[in-house]
């Protein structure tokens, strides 16, 4: 009898395959040692792009991390910003250098890029899909936000890149919240967050203020991170509840997320290298990029 108990309870241990279909790996408790890979030295003529990655951040095991940053793409005759995600075998550092760039190629134009990465030693590369959102303006030391907190994720549930602000202009979502910090925390459904943020109404035309807020809905967000950007919102119940417009990495899919919001009287500062001024702000909408420096 207890022979026949033990080779039940054998048999009902999930195998590797299974878990690597729920995307948890068999080693989930097991903290990744690799040190995470770097630019490609030896050129590729199938990586005709530059990417110059401005900050990056990740979290998880060994071949499986996932994170998300900022970069610019460089294609010889123009620079895009955007915003982006992964989930690789490796995760890989930020461009020190001005100068220093990744290889890259079109994977899914204009919504997945690959960049060329190698390890330390330069003998394996392998490329990193990056699941992105273009801003409206390049990043330069002057035009970003650092990103305070890490990658939040328990992965005991599949990884799900974090949205970023929809920069289409929609008329029906006239409110600018400028997404100062946030947090959040994965679940099976749905992600729960908090954190703070600006926001300016053209319809009262009343000063910038300060909100904190916390939500919870099927896709998660970050932090706008340009200075003169933000979420384009509207009022579902006014100064109380605050619908946003998110742009899902890696596609055209444009996500909504009901926040509850507190308005405070001052608005919050910014985590900021550089305070350039803002070269496009709306008529009367006061410019994001026009407050104090506070070193990260």
């Amino acid at each position: 009898m207890r022979r026949w108990l033990l080779l039940l309870l054998v048999a009902s241990i999930p195998k590797p395959s299974a878990f690597a279909q729920l995307g948890v790996r068999h080693s989930a408790f097991q903290v990744d040692a690799l040190p995470p890979a770097v630019p490609a030295a030896a050129p590729s003529p199938e990586f005709p792009l530059r990417v110059h990655v401005f900050q990056v951040r990740w979290g998880g095991l060994t071949y499986r991390n996932h994170g998300y940053g900022t970069a610019n793409l460089l294609d010889g005759t123009t620079t895009q910003g955007f915003d982006f995600g992964f989930e690789c075998d490796r995760a890989f550092v930020e461009n020190r250098g001005p100068d220093e760039t990744y290889q890259a190629r079109w994977k899914k134009q204009p919504y997945a890029l690959e960049i060329l990465t190698a390890d330390l030693d330069g003998k394996h590369q392998q490329p990193c899909k990056l699941q992105i959102a273009l801003e409206r303006h390049p990043f330069d030391p002057g035009n970003q936000v650092r990103f305070i907190h890490g990658v939040s994720s328990s992965l005991r549930v599949r990884w799900s890149d974090p949205d970023f602000a929809y920069e289409v202009r929609a008329p029906d979502y006239p409110v600018q919240f400028h997404v100062v910090d946030t947090q959040r925390r994965e679940g099976p459904n749905d992600d729960v967050g908090w954190g703070t943020a600006n926001l300016f109404d053209p319809a009262t035309n009343a000063p910038r203020q300060g909100a904190s807020f916390q939500y919870e809905c099927n896709y998660g967000f970050m932090p706008n991170s340009q200075l003169q950007t933000y979420y384009q919102g509207h009022w579902v119940e006014p100064g109380s509840k605050l619908e946003i417009l998110m742009q899902r990495p890696g596609s055209d899919k444009v996500d909504k997320c009901v926040l509850q919001v507190s308005l405070q009287p001052q608005p919050y500062p910014e985590r900021a290298m550089a305070v350039p001024a803002s070269p496009a702000s709306p008529a009367g909408a006061p410019a994001f990029s026009q407050r104090s420096q506070v070193n990260p």
